[in-house]
């Protein structure tokens, strides 16, 4: 998959999970798992690193590098 197909169905993925998985834990635990798929498959974090404040907690559970994080400063997750 290319990094640009990833990260346009990740995006369009993205509202699903938020409205199936409504316990903000849960969902940036799945989301995290989901993350380390797209990105083995060539996906570029960086292209949904500010879609949500959520992705970006699950991006740091599991050491994702977030590629501007000063810019997040006000995440309460930072």
């Amino acid at each position: 998959m290319s990094w640009r197909t990833g990260s346009k169905l990740f995006i369009e993925i993205w509202p699903l999970i938020q409205a199936n998985i409504p316990d903000r834990e849960e969902r940036i635990e799945f989301t995290g798992e989901l993350l380390e798929v797209f990105t083995r498959g060539d996906m570029d974090p960086w292209d949904v690193e500010d879609v949500h404040p959520d992705i970006r907690a699950a991006m740091r559970q599991v050491g994702i590098e977030i590629t501007e994080p000063e810019r997040y400063k006000s995440d309460p997750d930072s």
